[in-house]
């Protein structure tokens, strides 16, 4: 037996519960039989006492002597086998019938109970006193009796328990190995076919068994299995995309140098072509790996952010004046708007990333001689940012993409980015627990929302 396996401790621990049940058990039961005996025998006791009560009474009645009528009182009930003491007003004897006990063990003295237990000669024995009055007469009855038998009732529950208890234990014990058995078999079932499934397949534990907590266990691993799919296939997905991103570039570099270097000499012009052909597409490979970094530092839960307290605002004009440099080249003006000074708390520079990705997205959708606007309107809690350009919209198909890694709608401007600006920017407002969403599309232009908690607000 294996003994650190779930089965050997879950019968470890319900045997050893049981032996404190067990003792428990025995010891109420002990507990209880004694008590029992002792009002058993009390019950004896009173009869006993009340019957020589009335025997001294009738003796009294003809007698007329109280010590000749309680040495008869005592001779009637002798026969019964208690120890007797009657006593006069003043505590003198007027009949005894010791059985082994001394007068002063028998007799209570004044702060003592007249019902109580005393110990004489190693027996315990339980004595009752009464006091009477019969007429002018007044006496003392008291009466004891041996709690042999209620000692040998215990002793034969103690050795009844010292059996019972071993055998009830071992029974439990192989019941309890029997019943860890059968209710971790679905445990072992569950584990068996875990280490069966394939990664790459869609087999899972099925469905949940009716048991409540395995079932909870066998949903859990279903969706860790699903998560971990799903993971495993954004993971392929990213590598198959990034390789084929990364292909195009790559080959441009190779097959630039490749022709520039096919014969020994060249017009300088072709060689500034081939290099100014190189370094655009490095520019690119470069961008493009960038961003990858970012999403997959991203995926990882790696990336450090570094929260500040700072102003949007100024976020956003520095923002708008690094892409004037490229909407001037296509005639588009850039313009902000909105209220100064609105705090938010968040990294700088994962927050001007984002704006220069909607900001550049927007340029490269718009006409020439278009207009792209930055409006940041704060509301309650938080801060709506919305960048609006002038291009024919997003079609309805492609809406649900638009966030989607390397996604580049438009093939004829492939060269301008990497398609990983908007999922980037997406992460970027996730992480600073606020989001981005496509507010509207059409033939006047998108709009792109993105919404922030203003600082103190989290």
């Amino acid at each position: 037996m294996n003994r650190h396996s779930l089965r050997a401790r879950l019968t470890l621990w319900y045997t050893v519960t049981l032996v404190v049940v067990l003792m428990l058990f025995a010891g109420d039961v002990l507990l209880v039989q004694q008590r029992l005996g002792l009002r058993r025998m009390d019950r004896e006791l009173d009869t006993v006492e009340a019957t020589l009560a009335n025997v001294f009474r009738e003796e009294l009645r003809e007698l007329d002597d109280p010590p000749t009528a309680a040495m008869e009182a005592r001779n009637d009930i002798a026969s019964l086998g208690p120890a007797i003491a009657i006593l006069d007003r003043r505590g003198s004897p007027l009949a005894v019938q010791l059985n082994g006990l001394s007068l002063d063990e028998l007799v209570p003295q004044r702060d003592q109970s007249p019902v109580r237990t005393v110990r004489a000669g190693g027996v315990a024995w339980r004595v009752h006193a009464r006091a009477e009055q019969f007429g002018d007469v007044a006496a003392t009855f008291v009466i004891a009796r041996p709690l042999t038998d209620i000692a040998r009732e215990q002793n034969e529950v103690r050795e009844a328990v010292l059996v019972v208890i071993p055998l009830a234990l071992l029974l439990a014990g192989l019941g309890g190995w029997w019943l860890a058995s059968v209710g971790l078999r679905p445990v072992r079932e569950m584990s068996r076919r875990a280490a069966s499934i394939p990664l790459g397949g869609l087999e899972d534990l099925g469905a949940p068994p009716r048991d409540a907590e395995l079932g909870q266990l066998a949903r859990a691993f279903n969706g860790l299995v699903a998560r971990l799919r799903s993971a495993l296939q954004t993971q392929r997905q990213f590598m198959a995309d990034a390789s084929h991103e990364l292909r195009t570039p790559v080959s441009v570099i190779r097959t630039a140098a490749d022709v520039a270097l096919s014969r020994d000499h060249r017009e300088e012009t072709e060689y500034r072509e081939a290099l100014a052909m190189t370094g655009a597409q490095a520019r690119r490979l470069g961008r493009l790996v960038e961003d990858m970094l970012v999403l997959a530092r991203a995926d990882a839960g790696a990336y450090p952010l570094q929260p500040v307290d700072l102003y949007l605002s100024d976020v956003v004009e520095e923002c708008r004046s690094l892409v004037d440099v490229l909407a001037a080249e296509r005639g588009i003006t850039v313009t902000s708007s909105g209220p100064r000074d609105v705090p938010v708390r968040g990294d700088e520079e994962l927050l001007r990333r984002l704006l220069v990705n909607l900001l550049q997205n927007a340029v490269q959708h718009s006409p020439r001689g278009g207009a792209v606007s930055v409006d940041v309107s704060p509301n309650g809690s938080h801060v709506y940012v919305r960048v609006r350009d002038s291009g024919g919209g997003i079609p309805e198909p492609d809406r649900a993409r638009i966030f989607d890694r390397f996604v580049q709608l438009d093939a004829s401007r492939r060269t301008e980015g990497t398609g990983l600006g908007l999922p980037i920017a997406k992460w970027i407002a996730d992480v600073h627990h606020g989001s981005l969403s496509l507010e509207s599309t059409g033939p006047a232009g998108s709009t792109f929302c993105v919404v922030l908690p203003l600082a103190g607000a989290l």
